[in-house]
């Protein structure tokens, strides 16, 4: 055989190997603490905690990559990536994306307004008022489908809320968790925002891409694992070290459904 075809076969078998031992790559949402967010230069959170655990409860070779939120969605939609997280699916996700069987964690999500504001008994009361929402994100069919509202999109919840604090928005709608980390790290903002109502309690999942190769099997890696994790018992110690209080009832006590429409997002 000639050299230089020889040698051309070699590279060829050595970028085949190289691609058949690439690391699977997770997309893992950059600002979202302390579910999951880049700080000094770690992904650091308790649902990145979680998906470390369970792969590698699974044993698969995977690496974590962050992204601001949409951007990592779309590539996850696109196949440039395996997965995504944090998701709160909708129609438009169960049929864009794979789900695993296996959630991350579940939250509510929180209508705020300044401290002394009225509670909101439902999204009709707000008709046509300003409301701040996280680019990307989902809130539940009721609230992403109900048509009266304002949306002003903005890139992190932190800016919401300075918005609110501004008057140049009426409403937040944000996570529970989210803001009460937030405004930790955020003292000066204490005592300025109240939760008015519970716009809805979804299930946050990692999505997989429908393009990437063996995401079907990756699904299945992941849902084997977060049940090893989940009876071993430390799927609630990753909860018990982050403090989310899971089980929870809503701290106001119930949950919008709208008054003309009861029907609710499936889990």
């Amino acid at each position: 055989m000639p050299y230089r075809l020889l040698r051309m076969l070699v590279l060829c078998l050595a970028l085949l190997g190289s691609a058949e031992a690439a690391t699977v790559r997770i997309g893992a949402e950059d600002d979202w603490y302390p579910y999951t967010a880049l700080r000094d230069g770690q992904i650091k959170g308790m649902s990145a905690d979680i998906v470390r655990a369970a792969f590698k409860a699974s044993g698969t070779d995977f690496e974590l990559v962050p992204y601001p939120y949409s951007r990592c969605m779309e590539l996850a939609r696109n196949g440039g990536l395996a997965g995504c997280f944090n998701t709160t699916p909708d129609h438009s996700i169960r049929q864009q994306f794979l789900l695993p069987e296996e959630m991350l964690f579940s939250d509510d999500i929180l209508l705020w307004g300044r401290a002394g504001t009225a509670a909101v008994n439902d999204l009709d009361d707000i008709a046509g008022r300003r409301v701040a929402v996280t680019i990307g994100y989902t809130y539940g069919e009721y609230f992403d489908n109900y048509p009266d509202l304002l949306r002003i999109p903005v890139r992190r919840d932190i800016n919401s809320f300075l918005m609110l604090q501004r008057n140049r928005v009426d409403y937040v709608i944000a996570f529970r968790g989210t803001t009460e980390a937030l405004l930790r790290e955020h003292p000066e903002l204490a005592g300025q925002f109240a939760p008015l109502a519970t716009i809805h309690r979804p299930q946050l999942y990692l999505t997989f891409s429908r393009l990437y190769p063996q995401a079907t099997e990756l699904a299945h890696q992941f849902d084997a694992g977060m049940r090893q994790i989940r009876h071993n018992g430390t799927y609630q110690r990753i909860l018990e070290h982050w403090q989310l209080r899971t089980g929870q009832t809503s701290p106001l006590g119930y949950t919008l459904q709208g008054r003309h429409n009861n029907k609710t997002e499936s889990p």
